[in-house]
């Protein structure tokens, strides 16, 4: 399977291709005419269309067609050809069905509504920028993924975004934060690219609020909140019409049910009726209500009535890497870690001081109960053999260059998606199989908190379970050396990885190294 492709089936869960044809003629004609554009330029690298333009079969969202360009570099002068280029494609298209043509090159939810005017929202991202958009605004990130009309290189193939996290709610760009405090300054916060001759920055604008803006913002936070949670919660990314959107959210946030959906069904009446001579009643007051009852909701499932569990790799040993810096296959031999000092466990260290009364547990292995110690001479914990490092058998100590010459059969099997064993040791499932069943039981039987040291095969099993990352794919996974990985288990709803920004970027880097 191509690098990324099992990515993209599992994190857009799209079956089959978007049919254009069901689409009208001039919705058919832009979407060709946007694709000449990415096909005649060569450092675009990836080309989606999602948005409202998709999702009907009539003229509605011409208005807002959301084209996101990812490119290799942005600077002034691509950021004011590529805007020429569209221009000149697209606009003989719109105007031959009697339309004008605006083109809105910002980042966020700035809108124009002129009349019978075909707006295209071109937003513009260089490589990196994806990345770092990905990381700050996975809500956004994750919804784009979904759109079936990706043309040059997938937005998953650049770098994905594989799975909701609880923190995404209150820390991310785009968070319920960041909205609320928009709709209370009456603000429509966005971002300018401004550009310079080998590279460009975001700038932060503000617009003020309309009646129909404070409207539309008010139905976008409910809506997506609501299906972002439900998201959360089912572990996947599906874009539920509405009324299934609403019971699927019901069902995980029940308090406020007849209030909350009064106060959508209003909204959406507008929204979709484009009426908004009348103000809603109360909006406000209705509107922070409905906040109040989710954040309330959420801190109950997600931090009071939960437990935390921080998980980390152990401290480096001399026999992690060969001379020449290449990596080594360290399994179950048992060296010593390396000296260190204090200081590079300060992630480590806040985020055990953030944990109530917790328990400790270790790999039998020397190197992570000497990690362990690192937190306190004093720190009691109990080992357990289940959180040792793969058994790799033959390959024990070798160089990967070296196992890959010693056993090649090995390394095809892999490349054809297989889990074969190490020879004379495990496979993938064998470790990610005593893995959970290790900390299912220590989570389980904790009445508090806990800290977990084990290994880095142990550590992408979990991480790529819980995120969902195809196991094709977890050898990609980086975990780092004494990086905090905190898993929050509640009460109803299983567990959910939490990772830092720093943490998950650290993580995930090889996957940026995708496409060059």
């Amino acid at each position: 399977m191509p690098e990324n492709q099992a990515a993209k089936q599992h994190l857009s869960d799209q079956d089959t291709p978007f049919d254009l044809s069901s689409l009208p003629p001039m919705k058919r004609d832009i979407v060709h005419a946007l694709h000449s554009v990415a096909d005649s330029i060569p450092w675009v690298l990836s080309a989606t269309l999602t948005g409202s333009f998709l999702n009907s079969d009539n003229l509605s969202g011409v208005s807002d067609i959301d084209y996101i360009v990812i490119v290799d570099q942005l600077h002034r002068e691509r950021f004011e050809s590529i805007q020429t280029a569209f221009q000149q494609q697209l606009e003989p298209v719109v105007m031959s069905h009697g339309w004008k043509l605006r083109i809105n090159p910002t980042l966020g939810p700035l809108k124009f509504n002129d009349q019978q005017t075909a707006v295209l929202h071109l937003m513009l991202y260089s490589r990196e920028a994806h990345i770092k958009h990905v990381i700050e605004s996975p809500f956004t990130c994750f919804d784009w993924q979904l759109s079936p009309v990706n043309h040059r290189a997938s937005m998953v193939d650049i770098y994905p975004a594989f799975a909701l996290q609880p923190r995404h709610f209150v820390s991310a760009r785009r968070s319920i934060t960041d909205y609320l405090n928009d709709y209370r300054s009456r603000v429509v916060s966005y971002r300018e690219l401004i550009c310079n001759d080998v590279s460009y920055e975001e700038r932060k604008k503000l617009k003020q609020m309309t009646v129909r803006d404070q409207h539309e913002f008010a139905y976008h936070i409910i809506r997506f909140l609501m299906k972002n949670v439900v998201k959360l919660f089912s572990r996947s990314n599906h874009d539920l019409p509405s009324e299934a959107l609403q019971t699927a959210f019901f069902h995980y946030f029940p308090a406020e049910e007849s209030s909350i959906r009064a106060l959508f069904d209003e909204l959406s009446t507008c929204k979709h009726a484009q009426q908004f001579d009348r103000p809603i009643d109360h909006l406000d007051e209705r509107l922070e209500s409905f906040a109040a009852t989710f954040e309330q909701q959420f801190r109950s499932t997600f931090h009071s009535r939960a437990t935390r569990h921080v998980v980390f790799r152990h401290a480096p040993t001399s026999q992690n890497y060969a001379e020449d810096g290449s990596v080594r296959f360290l399994g179950q031999s048992n060296p010593e870690i390396l000296p260190m000092e204090h200081t590079a466990l300060g992630e480590l260290s806040d985020a055990v001081s953030s944990l109530c009364n917790p328990r400790y547990f270790s790999s039998p292995q020397t190197r992570c109960q000497q990690s362990l110690r690192l937190l306190g001479s004093t720190v009691e914990f109990a080992t357990d053999d289940r959180l040792q490092e793969i058994n790799y058998g033959a390959c024990e100590g070798m160089t990967v260059q070296a196992a890959r010459n010693s056993h090649p059969a090995l390394f095809q099997a892999w490349q054809q998606g297989q889990d074969p064993c190490f020879p004379g040791g495990e496979c993938t499932e064998d470790v990610l199989q005593r893995g959970l069943e290790a900390m299912s039981d220590i989570w389980d039987n904790s009445p508090s908190d806990t800290v977990t040291c084990t290994h880095n095969v142990v550590l992408r099993c979990l991480v790529g379970d819980a995120m969902g990352v195809p196991r094709s794919q977890w050898y990609r996974l980086r975990i780092p050396h004494l990086a905090p990985i905190t898993f929050i288990r509640t009460k109803e709803h299983g567990v959910y990885l939490d990772l830092m920004p720093e943490v998950e970027q650290q993580i995930f880097q090889s996957f940026s190294d995708s496409v060059k």
